[in-house]
């Protein structure tokens, strides 16, 4: 009895010291993590909008929205987060839109889970970059040919659902903030 209490003190204090080491490795790298994550975002930001030079941070019911401007401080675009669900994880793109919001600029996707070699290549610049000057008058559908209208894109072969999900993630929240200008 008296060594089994042993053992479980000796696990508790391990435990409570593991905890109080994480806390304060946490405490002293958030700053740091927060940094990042703002200069991974404004650089998404500047890349989907490429003609800004500042933006402003606005809110459109959950979303974050970035009012993006040029060097002589005229309004060039709008970018936003869009994210859901893909076919492993969550996918988070970062997408820019006109300023009359007709069409896409461009996107990147700064966040997914896909399945290395496969789904994983919606971050290639092959993939990002069919949505540049896409048009949002209809709907954007994927197929698994050459596109043949100006508001579809190419899945990536052995990845549809990855591709869906990345049109499906910024068709609805487009249509979420359709009536935001």
């Amino acid at each position: 009895m008296k060594q089994s209490f042993k053992m479980i003190f000796s696990l508790c204090l391990i435990a409570l010291i593991s905890a109080v080491i994480l806390a304060k490795v946490y405490m002293i790298t958030q700053p740091a993590i927060i940094a990042n994550e703002k200069k991974a975002t404004e650089n998404a930001i500047y890349k989907v909008v490429n003609t800004a030079t500042s933006y402003k941070e606005s809110k459109s019911g959950q979303t974050d929205i970035f009012k993006c401007y040029d060097e002589n401080n005229k309004f060039c675009g709008l970018a936003f987060v869009a994210e859901g669900v893909g076919y492993q994880d969550l996918i988070k793109v970062m997408v820019g839109v006109s300023t009359d919001f007709n069409k896409i600029l461009a996107i990147e996707v700064i966040e997914n889970s896909e399945t290395p070699g496969l789904g994983n290549k919606i971050v290639t610049p092959w993939f990002e970059n069919q949505f540049q000057n896409l048009s949002l008058q209809n709907k954007i559908t994927v197929v698994k040919v050459a596109p043949s209208k100006d508001s579809e894109i190419q899945a990536i072969t052995g990845a549809t659902i990855s591709s869906q999900a990345v049109v499906d993630i910024i068709n609805n929240k487009i249509e979420e903030l359709k009536g935001y200008k």
